[in-house]
């Protein structure tokens, strides 16, 4: 064994279906962000795979014939796959010249979701929720709800979730005590330093906070996809209601 098939046989070590990590690359869309099953797809011919899109780092030739699982999709039209190269198991790029043709309109679909994920991960990061979100996306944003309700008709499903925003608020109370006054002299070329200590009857003060409901959100899903928001002041969308499109059927 060569000192390259080493290489090789050490870095992936699973095989086809092994679970090794994905060194994202930019401008590229991986199958494994969406919940979709994997695509399999038949090679035309011997195919050169790269480590990386731009086809500088040679990661071997795929074998012919097999069928490699898809794992991702660049824009300059290659295909992140797994399969067997003649050195062993492999994840690498290629063209997609090589490669039998996708479903119809497979790559269209996948740059929507793509741009569907980018908007939900904004909405998440700012813990906002939209129409067309699902239940899943909403719990990343939001949390667990503090209730939730079903119901079932001839139509479909529906699924209301409850949110209640609190506010911390200070409530200060006081009570008969004793006071301490400690002043400081810190003396000087005529006077010496020292500590003088005042007391007296008075008044002690103590201040605890107590969790206030300040607003509601309520989420209604229908069929698992948000059909409508309502809102009242103070709830955690801070008064904005978007719409981002469903989930598509990538193929």
């Amino acid at each position: 064994m060569n000192r390259l098939a080493l290489l090789l046989v050490l870095i992936w070590p699973l095989g086809v279906d092994g679970a090794s990590p994905i060194i994202r690359e930019p401008g590229a869309i991986y199958l494994s962000d969406f919940a979709i099953k994997p695509l399999r797809l038949k090679l035309l011919g011997p195919a050169p795979c790269y480590f990386d899109i731009g086809q500088t780092r040679y990661a071997g030739t795929l074998r012919f014939p097999q069928v490699v699982q898809i794992e991702g999709v660049a824009e300059n039209g290659m295909f992140r796959v797994r399969g067997n190269a003649q050195q062993g198991g492999v994840a690498a790029w290629v063209s997609r010249e090589f490669v039998e043709p996708p479903p119809e309109k497979f790559v269209e679909n996948l740059r929507k979701s793509e741009e569907r994920r980018i908007e939900v991960e904004a909405l998440i990061s700012r813990n906002e929720v939209a129409i067309g979100m699902l239940p899943e996306e909403v719990s990343r944003s939001l949390g667990r709800p503090q209730k939730k309700t079903n119901r079932a008709n001839k139509d479909g499903t529906q699924q209301t979730w409850e949110y209640i925003k609190y506010e911390l608020v200070p409530q200060t109370t006081y009570a008969p005590g004793f006071n301490q006054t400690i002043v400081r002299f810190p003396g000087g070329t005529n006077a010496p330093s020292g500590t003088l200590i005042q007391g007296g009857a008075g008044f002690t003060s103590s201040t605890i906070y107590i969790k206030v409901p300040v607003g509601t959100l309520t989420v209604v899903f229908r069929d698992n996809i948000v059909e409508s928001l309502e809102q009242s002041e103070g709830t955690t969308t801070g008064g904005r209601v978007s719409v981002v499109v469903p989930p598509i059927t990538v193929y």
